[in-house]
């Protein structure tokens, strides 16, 4: 269970049209399926500009195509105007699509027999299968014939794919994951959660202005407060590379406010936690697997000392239950769904490894909200804006090698 937040569902919802109803029995008719890869003026998937179209791979995921493909119609219930672009086996994905209602003329499919394990190497599953669900999801959006992109298969993969097939914004040396950390309405968003775990100062200041662009535009927040992850809250604590990092935060032109120590951050009086993809995958695993165990130690420990009281306290009981299934949902990565990847030219959405339909729904409702608020324009815009600040003895001219990245463990994967 990881710590995602439940108010971010209830703002995607709130900007978003309301829900239309499935239709009363299952339909007939029949999905359009095209090649992906044939010459754009024939009968492959176009782009088209009356209604945001976003391709899910359906074989992305620890339960496919069930899981993506169930997900996939929710989300078209709770928006009427989503088109949906289902990547995998067609034979598969037509058998889960028959047991559902849905409009088929909002669905296609782009057939492939190929897919990307969980446990495969990412740039060996890049070099050595071109024509995989998830790769063939990302030429999608490199050929502009869908808004956004989302997959809960492997995250490392994902990263490199659309690290090689988009490429960065203008501007933008790597991308980074940004994962929301649950903190009354709004999250606090932990930048890098496992893209990159080798950073440099420019890579992390990135992240912080990527981050407060995001949290700008998806959550309205005027003006983001950044913090660094750090050893201690002083200005000369950590090594070298958060002190050069802390001199760049400041020099920005961000809300900079200093250092934030591990122990801090669901309480820190701040928007943004950047550090680099080794520690905040760190942060993630940590936190979700704490929540299992306190969760799973509170029922367990409740549960027997009620039992001992007898039947009188059945009305505490069943407060109490409701009360810990509340608190729960706070902390179940179901309820917002998925992460943004930050960086490359298109929406791209993560989501974890083992989502169900109800967090695949709400990882497309996400990617609509990032659709239809225009992050990608802003991202651009912060990055030229803010890199301007920047001493250019600082930059690092060095390119994007796809081999250095994502070679930690998913923080999406179980």
């Amino acid at each position: 269970m990881t710590p995602w937040v439940r108010s971010a569902t209830a703002s995607v919802h709130a900007a978003i049209p309301s829900p239309c109803p499935t239709a009363s029995a299952r339909t007939a008719a029949p999905i359009a399926v095209v090649p992906c890869w044939r010459s754009r003026t024939s009968n492959s998937i176009q782009r088209r500009s009356d209604m945001p179209r976003i391709a899910v791979d359906a074989m992305g995921g620890d339960s496919v195509p069930d899981v993506p493909v169930a997900g996939a119609v929710e989300a078209m219930s709770n928006h009427p105007e989503l088109s949906i672009v289902l990547v995998g086996p067609t034979d598969q994905i037509e058998a889960e699509l028959s047991q559902l209602d849905h409009d088929p003329s909002r669905i296609e499919i782009c057939q492939t027999d190929e897919w990307v394990e969980m446990s495969e190497s990412p740039v060996e599953a890049l070099r050595n299968k071109p024509n995989s669900s998830l790769s063939l999801m990302v030429k999608l959006q490199k050929e502009d014939r869908v808004d956004g992109i989302f997959s809960a298969g492997n995250t490392g993969a994902m990263v490199a794919a659309c690290t090689v097939h988009l490429k960065m914004l203008k501007g933008v040396r790597r991308p980074a994951i940004a994962l929301p950390l649950p903190r009354g309405e709004t999250p606090v968003m932990l930048c890098d959660g496992g893209a990159n775990v080798e950073c440099r100062p420019l890579h992390l200041l990135q992240n912080a202005i990527m981050a407060d662009a995001m949290l700008r535009c998806a959550y309205s927040v005027e003006s983001p407060r950044v913090g660094l992850l750090n050893v201690g809250s002083e200005r000369d604590k950590g090594h070298t590379l958060a002190k050069e990092t802390y001199q760049l935060l400041e020099a920005s032109g961000l809300d900079f406010a200093g250092n934030v120590e591990g122990g801090d951050i669901f309480n820190a009086d701040v928007d943004v936690v950047v550090c680099d993809g080794f520690v905040g995958n760190v942060v993630l695993k940590t936190a979700e697997g704490f929540s299992e165990s306190l969760f799973k130690t509170l029922a367990t420990e409740l549960g027997d000392g009620l039992a001992e009281q007898g039947s009188d306290v059945a009305p505490l009981k069943a407060l109490l239950r409701s009360g810990l299934q509340k608190i729960r949902s706070r902390f179940d990565y179901s309820e917002y769904g998925g992460a943004p990847l930050l960086g490359p030219r298109g929406v791209c959405t993560i989501g974890h490894g083992r989502s169900d339909r109800k967090a695949v729904a709400n990882a497309l409702d996400w990617t609509v909200r990032m659709i239809a608020t225009g992050v990608q324009q802003e991202l651009i815009e912060s990055i030229e804006r803010e890199m301007q600040h920047l001493d250019p003895s600082t930059v690092d001219p060095s390119s994007v090698d796809p081999s250095r990245i994502s070679q930690t463990e998913s923080p999406t994967s179980h």
